[in-house]
């Protein structure tokens, strides 16, 4: 009988924390924005909005059950609201200024809090995840989605607000970011697919045909060209890595010119961040940051680090020629 409730007990402790205990959660605070987004009058397309994110939140809940031809229907279907103008900013109750600078006296340095709360829960997962021999990319996840909780629970502690409040807040920012919250799946199911197609020995051929296969410099500068286009295309160099990794690197510079595949692979994949720099499909860099600043164009982020996007990329390829002549 203790070994039978030592079992359950495990089977319960290891679905509390899961990755899909975090999706699931995540999707519930997506309904509750469903849920105060459909009877807000001040939204003109409150319905198209509220559609929206009902259907994030039932794929974030239902996602590990749901067939995969359905989700891609509802995919599909959020694409379809947000391509026809359907997800719109509504009204939020916010405070006025006077009110924002009076509750940022009040609350001084405590308003970190819930910030710091969220690293400080998430490597304390990792920690414990590894002590317990438990993978620990899993338990740094999983800890963030658990840092996210305790930050909501610290930020209702220090301003003693109420849970609606926290939520409309959230919402607000979430409405400010917009249908962009969902380009980091999207893009990573791209990067998957442009993996299991093969694109990368498409883009080798293509190399094979223009430079020859003796010629380092413009073999080190295609493959940083790619890297950063590709970067461009997906808005992440480690989606982007694994196709040129293997389509380019590997085959056209580390087999044959005997390089050291971890010092040309990392510096491979900072060259794509550079392409991170200049694409808007970084939504979570480039073109969130400008809606949460208001800023009058969504892409002044973009056009202010254009330039040093460039200039690092430059170094790069210089970077790599050199380390790959001298060592």
């Amino acid at each position: 009988m203790m070994q039978n409730a030592a079992a359950s007990l495990g089977s319960i402790a290891d679905a509390l924390f899961s990755l899909n205990s975090v999706y699931v959660l995540t999707g519930l605070v997506l309904w509750i924005f469903a849920a105060l987004t459909l009877p807000d009058r001040a939204n003109k397309r409150r319905n198209g909005s509220g559609l929206f994110w009902l259907i994030l939140g039932t794929i974030f809940v239902f996602g590990s059950v749901l067939p995969h031809w359905l989700t891609g229907l509802l995919v599909l279907a959020m694409v379809g609201i947000d391509g026809t103008g359907g997800v719109a900013r509504g009204h939020y109750d916010e405070s006025t200024k006077a009110e924002q600078a009076s509750h940022a006296r009040r609350l001084g340095d405590r308003i970190f809090l819930p910030v710091l709360a969220i690293p400080i829960v998430t490597f304390g997962f990792a920690i414990a995840f590894r002590l317990l021999k438990l993978d620990v990319n899993r338990g740094a996840l999983v800890g963030l989605g658990f840092g996210g909780i305790s930050a909501m629970a610290t930020c209702l502690w220090i301003t003693r607000d109420k849970t609606r409040v926290m939520m409309q807040e959230g919402r607000r920012l979430n409405d400010a970011m917009g249908a962009v919250n969902i380009l980091p799946q999207l893009l990573a199911s791209l990067g998957v697919i442009f993996t299991a197609a093969k694109v990368g020995d498409l883009i080798a051929s293509g190399i094979y045909r223009i430079i020859p296969a003796d010629n380092l410099f413009l073999l080190v500068l295609a493959n940083c060209l790619g890297m950063a286009l590709f970067t461009i295309v997906m808005g992440n160099s480690f989606a982007a890595f694994p196709v040129i990794a293997t389509g380019v690197l590997a085959p056209l510079i580390i087999q044959p010119f005997g390089v050291r595949p971890e010092m040309v692979a990392i510096i491979t994949l900072t060259a794509g961040s550079s392409g991170t720099l200049m694409t808007p499909m970084a939504a979570n860099f480039n073109i969130v940051p400008a809606a949460l600043l208001n800023m009058r164009d969504q892409y002044g982020v973009i056009k202010f680090q254009l330039p040093f996007a460039l200039t690092i990329w430059s170094l790069h390829v210089i970077l790599m020629w050199l380390m790959i002549k001298l060592f």
